[in-house]
């Protein structure tokens, strides 16, 4: 996955997974990193752009319309709708054109279900005492999510991570994206420390590492 060479180094990674390994020595906590390429469904892009484009030349050849839609000129409509998607299929791969397309509700609502999705897939919620916490990030987006897990959540108030996540997003924004990682995880072992303290019975349930999918 080429794509995350261009936010996290080698050494990033290596930062986080050592902070895992490090801030886990003091809690039964669990902490899973895992960063997305994307959350939101892009697949309608190519049809907006191509209504947008279809829209735009209508509205600009309305002068011209007494000559432009009679035999032979009409028959080239079919043929600029074609060109049109083909166009919006290459300007929809651009990151920026596919967040302006997607409403800001809708990302957040995708974000959140794909934490979700994730939460499950990476087995967070299958801990032994309930203490597997999840930090995601979507990049395309650049939005982040805590989710804790049952025995966590009976403890902590949701408030709690908003107290992680905000210091997080400045990160994010500033583009220091291991860093924020690095603070995050620390910040989240410091609630878990005081709440889930680790003890001799203790074991590691969850791999220590970034988790990066598309």
């Amino acid at each position: 996955m080429s794509w995350i060479q261009k936010y996290l180094s080698e050494e990033d990674f290596k930062k986080i997974e050592d902070t895992i390994s490090r801030v886990e020595e003091d809690t039964r906590g669990e902490i899973v990193p895992v960063i997305v390429r994307r959350s939101s469904a892009v697949g309608h892009v190519p049809l907006v752009l191509t209504l947008l484009l279809t829209l735009i030349v209508l509205v600009a050849e309305f002068p011209f319309s007494d000559w432009l839609w009679v035999t032979p000129w009409v028959y080239l409509w079919p043929a600029l709708v074609v060109v049109f998607y083909l166009i919006s299929l290459a300007l929809s791969s651009s990151k920026w054109i596919q967040k302006l397309l997607v409403s800001e509700k809708d990302e957040l609502f995708q974000v959140h279900q794909r934490a979700e999705l994730e939460f499950h897939k990476n087995t967070v919620h299958r801990t032994q005492e309930g203490t597997g916490v999840l930090i995601f990030v979507s990049v395309m987006e650049k939005k982040a999510v805590i989710l804790a897990d049952e025995g966590i959540s009976k403890k902590l108030p949701p408030e709690t991570w908003n107290e992680v996540l905000h210091p997080f997003r400045e990160r994010l924004r500033k583009g220091e994206w291991g860093d924020g990682f690095v603070q995050a995880i620390e910040n989240c072992g410091k609630h878990l420390k005081t709440h889930f303290p680790i003890t001799s019975e203790a074991k590691n349930e969850l791999k220590n590492h970034l988790v990066v999918k598309d």
